[in-house]
């Protein structure tokens, strides 16, 4: 095993040791500024003291072509984080609804971690891991760690110790001083990053969640599979009506915009496998599903060559209100009056979602 050639490197099997035991190795390695690698929610995490610019570079090094690439750190809780970055509105939504857990925020940093942490523009990732033992870990430390995935530049994500020493080179192997070894991890995609810095979600990297569950929030799109992500994360913040009501999505944007991929996205979500391509020339496609104990009708309707609202009427949009369909209408500027109207039974859900174009890769979608 390489860790015999590596003298200072150990090994605790979380499995074997003591909580205390392992509380205390582990904070006396950082205290030193040694590197560790510890299990997380998502893969195992190289964690340094955050606040100590040889320990950062010890991390850096070890990770290799990481400069002038921002690291995120964990903290133990909301109130560590305000120690060390600026927490706005939107920021404080995602820490009540979402953390601890698979997410990274990012927030204008106050500038008490290693400089080389942050990004060009200041700010910096905090993550607060659904893994109770580095919780209890970072608190008993008292400062924040690095969060970055354990993997060296060009390697595969680490989901076990062995796969970390067969892929990690001699020369990084030899920069780690403890690792804490939880066996093999359960397959779970990387954290989702979220940049909150402009009091509006921009999406940076999809991970596990589905950042659009905060009703009344605008997220940024800047791809098709983004924006698919998006019309799935609204989508399962209602899911749990599915059985009782008819969900509308009135989608609203110019030619281009990406309201197809928002269908896409959540014709996904309820796990229909079939294409989901534009129903502009026929005006409407519908796609049966069953999900867990649900099961209903997708209905895709565009209406943008409609020349009457009343043929909305003729498509049959009455005998689709019926509980576990799910509606989703393009170009609803010409039906908004009678989709109004439609709102007031008590069996309809209407969720009207914007999609703004800002640039050729970028969008701004929102709903209420």
């Amino acid at each position: 095993m390489n860790s015999g050639k590596i003298r200072h490197m150990r090994i605790l099997d979380l499995k074997k040791e003591t909580f205390n035991r392992i509380l205390k190795e582990t904070v006396k390695v950082l205290e030193k500024g040694g590197l560790i690698i510890y299990p997380t929610e998502t893969c195992y995490g190289a964690g340094v003291d955050a606040t100590n610019k040889k320990a950062v570079e010890k991390l850096l090094q070890y990770k290799s072509n990481r400069k002038g690439k921002a690291v995120s750190v964990a903290v133990a809780d909301r109130e560590m984080a305000q120690k060390y970055v600026k927490i706005n509105k939107t920021a404080l939504n995602l820490y009540q609804n979402f953390l601890p857990g698979p997410l990274t925020v990012v927030s204008e940093s106050k500038g008490k971690v290693v400089p080389e942490l942050e990004s060009e523009n200041k700010t910096l990732g905090i993550r607060i891991p659904d893994y109770p033992l580095i919780v209890q870990l970072i608190k008993a430390y008292g400062k924040p760690i690095t969060a970055t995935s354990a993997n060296t530049s060009g390697k595969p994500q680490p989901y076990s110790i062995k796969n970390l020493l067969k892929y990690t080179s001699k020369k990084s192997l030899a920069l780690i001083n403890l690792i804490l070894d939880s066996g093999k991890l359960a397959f779970r995609p990387v954290s989702s990053v979220v940049d909150t810095t402009f009091n509006e979600l921009k999406l940076l990297r999809q991970g596990k969640i589905s950042i659009p569950q905060i009703k009344g929030q605008h997220f940024i799109s800047q791809s098709e599979n983004q924006t698919r992500e998006i019309g799935a994360g609204i989508f399962r913040k209602y899911k749990k009506l599915i059985k009782s009501k008819t969900m509308i999505f009135c989608i609203q944007g110019e030619l281009g915009a990406g309201k197809t991929q928002l269908v896409k996205g959540m014709a996904r979500a309820l796990n229909i496998k079939t294409n989901v391509p534009s129903p502009t020339f026929i005006l409407m496609r519908e796609y049966p599903y069953k999900i867990c104990k649900a099961e209903g009708t997708l209905y895709h309707v565009d209406t943008w060559r409609m020349e009457n609202p009343q043929e909305l009427f003729e498509l049959g949009i009455k005998n689709m209100l019926k509980p576990g369909n799910v509606i989703c209408i393009e170009w609803l500027q010409k039906v908004k009056p009678l989709l109004e109207k439609i709102a007031k039974n008590p069996k309809v859900k209407l969720i009207w979602v914007i999609i703004d174009y800002i640039s050729e890769k970028e969008r701004k979608i929102r709903y209420k």
